[in-house]
């Protein structure tokens, strides 16, 4: 004889119905009473307002068997009142609740069915819907019949609230699946074969518990998301059927455990209300956090308390957690490593990361007000994946979206109408992002990169050849005709000391890259020992320095907008020439923590003396300028054929282009002294002195500097005679603030003479 069970709060029907419920599944060995069997118990009672208004539907106790004989069962058993599924505990709460809010002392059966019918998520709901019911019309109907003039959700002040609190699972988690019926949830796309997988794993008999393993932004999240709404949609297996799937905060379980055993016992209450109830799907984001988790001295993590749960089938559990995690945490665990099925979730590519954009600019569309065309979601997958290599797809695509029409949202809220987010708008979201100018070529920059060769020529002088392999780089780049998986451009300078080589990466730092702080410069000379080469990229496990990342690799990520100089290539370790191939090839580099560091925004500089004996012998065909050109030419072919032979050559075959640096002659070195004295000028005028030159000391300076040391012979001779003699003039006070200097030439000496040059011949400040 089955056991009555008295239950508090119901009248004698409704507690007879409800007892019929419970035996109504132990018949059938469904030991989780849902609210599909409450709903059999009152149509096979029969006789009451609430079976009347069903059968009134068309729904009759033959159909809803039929529903209660699809759900998995066994040997038959004795379930009680605490084998109530959580759909069914809050079924009969609210239907308390409704009781009390009609003035009844107890509740009756069809305040039950009411309660079932307000809940579209719970089993009761679905199957009327199934069998075409209008839910929504037969809810009002109930409430009428059963005399309720709120609704069970919304209780008068003086009605008692449901004791909810209590239960350790609204306590510690979140209820997704309650989440997605409410349509709570993005939508989730091009997932399909990952979903299934997972579904498979969680309708085995023992071991049912996925873990989604994949790079931070792949949709890992997602696809815990997406199984909810599929469990609240009803599109799942039988054995899924009626499950909901509780999102564990590992925080707050933790939170406020003060002594031990605090954390164990919560754990313990959870897990044993999961269990009991059997209905619920429990997942853990980040689920390398359960290991360790609430371990102290004495006590064990929360991975210890799961393992017997998880082997023998009684709990399901979902976890989430990246390759790095997984690999540092799961994989030293073994035995908690096999109770999971390990679930890949790959990175989308491109056209699938278009289509889950397609699929969520609605939503965003609602939320920035704002309208999003086709042509910018394909340009958000574009720009994200070349310009942020870091991160993965679909989330750095979603971000990108969501910042550029937020900004967009608070530009245009003056203005009438919905705007329309622009391609344009996305590139200056990834500019401000990534410190790489990703936007069309304005008309702006059109003339500034139309003049790059100029003002480089400018700045460096007498090396045409150079200038313009450099500046064509920087078409190619600013067109969008390179390679984008290689450096905007990667040379070899060679030639002899003090021709540009370096002066002229710092030009190109401050003409197109917008300041000399863009010039990331390398001194060879620092690594010239393999221990030393490590440094660019980090110091290796077990040394001093690791974790703090590489010379190299920290200064691109940091401004990967930059030249990179490698300054006197020659003097390095032959270790670093095996990192440039990396970075010549692929246009990355990983550093000693397995992080890839881009190059492909960067313009890579190689500098090197090696030929220069060459270059600076002296001419055999003086007095003919065919015969010199030729000449130096033959040099130039001298100084490239020594540098093939000192560098490897699949490292010379990754270059753009090898520039020989010529030797600086008569016209250069008057240039360059000419500009030498404009800057000494210039720092005269910051101090308050003006300070001007005559024509025929720049030629006699050059004259002077011609040296096999080049432009740096120039400096130290306009330094020694015109800057020294400026400085000796103020430190003895003879030169008064605001006072004007010629600095000229007379009789073969070098004079600072007061006033302008048109001043006549006033006598000479002694020096």
């Amino acid at each position: 004889m089955a056991m009555s069970y008295r239950f508090k709060g119901f009248s004698r029907s409704a507690a007879k119905m409800l007892n019929l419920a419970l035996s109504l599944a132990g018949q059938r060995g469904q030991r989780q009473v849902s609210t599909g069997h409450i709903l059999l118990a009152i149509l096979t009672q029969g006789g009451s307002p609430a079976a009347n208004l069903l059968e009134a539907r068309g729904v009759t106790q033959i159909k809803i068997l039929g529903k209660v004989e699809q759900q998995p069962g066994g040997a038959a058993c004795r379930p009680g009142p605490k084998d109530m599924m959580a759909e069914s505990c809050k079924a009969l709460d609210f239907a308390v609740l409704g009781a009390h809010a009609a003035r009844m002392k107890e509740a009756q059966c069809e305040h039950v069915l009411c309660a079932m019918l307000e809940d579209p998520a719970c089993t009761a709901s679905r199957w009327l819907a199934e069998l075409g019911v209008d839910v929504s019309a037969a809810a009002k109907e109930c409430r009428q019949l059963s005399g309720q003039l709120v609704l069970p959700l919304q209780p008068k002040f003086s009605a008692p609230p449901p004791s909810r609190g209590s239960r350790a699972s609204d306590k510690y988690g979140k209820d997704l699946t309650r989440i997605a019926a409410e349509g709570g949830l993005d939508p989730v796309f091009c997932r399909e074969s990952e979903l299934e997988r997972m579904i498979e794993i969680l309708c085995r008999r023992q071991k049912n518990n996925p873990c989604l393993v994949g790079e931070p932004g792949v949709g890992k999240t997602a696809l815990a998301e997406a199984l909810a709404q599929r469990i609240a949609a009803g599109r799942v297996p039988g054995s899924l059927q009626g499950r909901r799937l509780l999102c564990l905060d590992m925080a707050s379980l933790v939170a406020g455990t003060k002594y031990r055993g605090d954390f164990e016992e919560r754990l313990k209450n959870l897990l044993e209300e999961i269990c009991r109830e059997g209905n619920t799907i429990l997942f853990v984001d980040e689920l390398h956090t359960v290991v360790g988790a609430g371990a102290a001295e004495g006590a064990i993590d929360a991975a210890n308390i799961l393992k017997p749960l998880l082997a023998r089938g009684e709990l399901r559990m979902i976890g989430a957690t990246t390759q790095q995690e997984y690999r540092r945490c799961m994989q030293k665990d073994p035995a908690l490593e096999r109770r999971f099925g390990r679930v890949l979730v790959e990175e989308p590519d491109p056209q699938q990361a278009v289509r889950i954009l397609q699929g969520l600019a609605p939503r965003y569309e609602r939320f920035h007000q704002v309208t999003l065309p086709p042509r910018t979601l394909e340009a958000a997958v574009e720009l994200s994946v070349r310009y942020l290599p870091g991160r993965f797809l679909p989330d750095k695509a979603i971000d990108l979206i969501d910042e550029a029409a937020a900004a967009l949202h608070i530009q245009s809220q003056d203005q009438p109408g919905t705007p329309t987010l622009e391609p344009e708008q996305l590139a200056e979201v990834v500019a401000r992002a990534s410190g790489v100018p990703a936007q069309r070529i304005t008309e702006h920059q059109r003339r500034k990169l139309d003049l790059l060769e100029h003002r480089l020529a400018e700045a460096v002088v007498g090396q045409p050849q150079a200038v313009a392999a450099v500046a064509g780089a920087i078409r190619r780049a600013c067109t969008g005709l390179r390679d984008t998986a290689r450096p905007m451009g990667a040379f070899l300078f060679l030639g002899p000391t003090g021709v540009g080589k370096t002066h002229l990466a710092r030009a190109l730092a401050s003409q197109w890259f917008g300041s000399e702080k863009a010039l990331l410069r390398f001194d060879m000379s620092e690594y010239m020992e393999a221990h030393a080469a490590a440094k660019l990229i980090g110091a290796p496990p077990g040394y001093v320095g690791h974790g703090e990342g590489g010379q190299l690799t920290e200064a691109v990520r940091r401004r990967p907008y930059s030249v990179v100089l490698f300054d006197e290539i020659e003097k390095a370790h032959p270790d670093v020439q095996n990192l440039l191939l990396q970075i010549l090839e692929e246009g990355q580099l990983t550093d000693s923590e397995g992080r890839k560091t881009g190059f492909s925004h960067c313009i890579v500089l190689l500098t090197s003396n090696l030929g220069a004996r060459h270059l600076c012998g002296q001419s055999e065909a003086l007095g003919f300028a065919a015969g010199q050109a030729a000449q130096l030419a033959r040099r130039k072919e001298l100084a490239l054929e020594e540098a093939k032979r000192f560098f490897r050559p699949e490292l010379l075959g990754r270059l753009d282009e090898a520039v020989v640096f010529s030797p600086l002659e008569g016209p250069a070195l008057e240039q360059i002294t000419e500009q030498l004295l404009d800057e000494l000028e210039q720092r005269a005028g910051r101090s308050g002195y003006q300070l001007r030159h005559t024509h025929e000391l720049t030629r006699e300076l050059a004259r002077r500097g011609k040296s096999a040391y080049g432009a740096r012979e120039l400096r130290r001779q306009v330094s020694r005679a015109v800057e020294q003699a400026l400085a000796d003039s103020i430190a003895s006070g003879q030169a008064q603030p605001g006072q004007s200097f010629t600095a000229c030439l007379q009789q073969g000496q070098v004079c600072l003479l007061p006033g302008q040059p048109e001043a006549g011949a006033p006598q000479p400040v002694q020096v």
